[in-house]
């Protein structure tokens, strides 16, 4: 059986042989193997790496997007000055409820009970083979160094104090990808009924679940995950023909302008180099040589561009210590640009043509921004044929699911994590995913009057469009119950009357399909409409 499964692996793997320029190398340490792609495929799409079973690599790293996490929040991190809705407001990826290492949701002003958000939002994972140096900050040599951080960072997928031990545990004791629906048949193949032991043994030989092995498996998948299908890849090829207005965008891009740097000086993504080497990225040689000291200039490395005031964001400035690096980020590879919207490590630009005037103007702050990032001048023409340049970027395998960008449907896209019904000035939430078994399943509330009497309501259907009440979303069936919980808490994080239920989940598996329907209710004597509901929760039991 595993000889045919690795004949069948071999296969798949020939089917998605890159044409257009070579594939990244593997380290030494970590020679790549079909199965070992596979397992780190599974791993990607798994929601269960993380502590709540809510956040896979996958949930921030959107092929559909370029690679790049398209629901980049505002207004939840307030920025330096402290204050939300201000021109300083962070922009990032939501990530996973903030968890005690008990399992203890507790609040945040910025986010209450919901997903904490990281201070950048997510760098895109396509192409990030080449990449000799990773992260907006270049924090990261390696993949099987940068895969190894997220599971214990306790915004984006652990909770406090995690460690690899608890980790490792919970996947040992995981249904593979239980959550996820619509398996790509390479995937549904390689998992078919087989738990994660089993998997690692078809991937290392042996059963045993590490750390090394899980970062290891994930590296290896993230470097199948290479774009060069672009129209532009195939121009080099002599495949295809660039348009007159993408021509003048190929000219304009390569072409100083108003005594500014070209843009090719920065990103090399349409040098011709790329068609024997791949889209790679330079090596950390631009430190005290000048802005553009690289031997080879276009490779991507470090500049302040002048998105925000560099004390902001020290960027690279934290990884080297060095005060020229202050405010500097990675230039960005333009490959599938088109589909990565909102842009810059902050999220805070929504459209390419914003990016060009963002640019044309000569960037926004000017403290240790790079010398020659100066006004352009551009004309609202020149600007067309450079956004139509960087539309030949796109790969469509991307956005069609193709090989190797085939996916599964994640569990918060399918309607298998906890999903909400109906909007409400109180906020019902379940931050950790309904797993049978789940000693850790809770329901949330905030933003109750303050004075209220709260009720937590069960029913097994929602309503049909027909409220009997104002705001109450449950079909009042014969299975309704109403369960008292008390007055509204004081959490002196939260805003108003909080309310958190602690529900651990029995390990019965007859359980596992079983849907049921929740909802907060509130009882203030002192309100003009006494009696008010909270949104309901949709909870499927997996």
């Amino acid at each position: 059986m595993l000889r045919a499964l690795g004949s069948a692996s071999l296969l798949l793997a020939a089917a998605v042989a890159q044409t257009n320029f070579p594939p990244p190398p593997s380290p030494t340490g970590n020679p790549s193997t079909p199965q070992k792609e596979l397992l780190g495929m599974a791993l990607f799409f798994e929601e269960q790496l993380s502590s709540t079973s809510t956040v896979a690599c996958a949930t921030c790293h959107d092929f559909t997007r370029g690679g790049v996490d398209g629901r980049t929040s505002d207004g939840v991190n307030p920025g330096a000055d402290g204050v939300f809705g201000t021109a300083d407001d962070q922009r990032g990826s939501p990530g996973i409820a903030s968890i005690t290492g008990n399992g203890v949701a507790f609040g945040s002003p910025a986010h209450g009970f919901g997903a904490a958000v990281t201070g950048r939002r997510a760098p895109t994972v396509v192409n990030s083979g080449y990449h000799s140096s990773l992260m907006y900050d270049g924090s990261k040599q390696s993949l099987e160094d940068l895969v190894a951080a997220p599971p214990l960072n306790p915004v984006e997928m652990g909770h406090i104090g995690r460690t690899w031990t608890d980790v490792v545990q919970k996947l040992a004791g995981a249904s593979p990808l239980v959550f996820a629906s619509n398996l790509p048949a390479r995937l549904q193949t390689f998992v078919n009924g087989r738990t994660y032991p089993d998997l690692f043994q078809l991937a290392f030989g042996s059963t045993q679940i590490t750390q090394g092995r899980v970062a290891q498996a994930i590296a290896s998948y993230m470097r199948t995950l290479n774009s060069d299908q672009s129209k532009f890849d195939r121009y080099l090829n002599g495949l295809a023909q660039l348009t007159p207005q993408e021509q003048l965008g190929l000219q304009l891009f390569n072409s100083p302008a108003n005594g500014a740097t070209s843009c090719s000086t920065c990103h090399g993504d349409f040098e011709t180099r790329v068609r024997m080497e791949g889209p790679k990225v330079g090596q950390l040689t631009n430190q005290g040589g000048g802005p553009y000291s690289s031997p080879v200039p276009t490779l991507l490395l470090f500049h302040n561009v002048g998105v925000r005031p560099s004390h902001e964001d020290p960027g690279r400035l934290l990884v080297t210590s060095l005060p020229g690096d202050q405010g500097k980020f990675r230039v960005a590879s333009l490959r599938n640009v088109a589909l990565a919207a909102p842009y810059f490590h902050n999220g805070s630009v929504n459209t390419l043509h914003d990016v060009l005037d963002f640019y044309d103007r000569g960037g926004d702050f000017h403290d240790n921004q790079a010398a020659l990032l100066t006004p352009r001048n551009y004309t609202i023409p020149e600007k067309d044929a450079i956004v139509a340049l960087l539309n030949t970027l796109t790969d469509p395998r991307l956005a069609a699911g193709a090989m190797p960008f085939d996916r599964p449907t994640l569990g918060s896209q399918n309607g298998r994590l906890v999903t909400s019904i109906g909007q409400a000035t109180m906020v019902a939430q379940a931050p950790v995913a309904p797993r049978v078994g789940e000693p850790w399943f809770q329901l949330t509330l905030e933003r109750a009057p303050s004075t209220a009497f709260t009720f937590l309501l069960w029913d097994t259907a929602p309503n049909q469009g027909t409220a009997v009440l104002p705001g109450l979303e449950l079909a009042l069936s014969p299975s309704f119950v109403a369960f008292p919980t008390g007055m509204a808490d004081w959490h002196w994080l939260v805003p108003g009357g909080t309310k958190r239920i602690p529900l651990p989940l029995p390990n019965v598996p007859s359980l596992s399909g079983q849907t049921l329907y929740a909802q907060f209710a509130a009882y203030d004597l002192a309100a003009t409409v006494p009696l008010s509901f909270s949104n309901a929760l949709r909870i499927q039991l997996q």
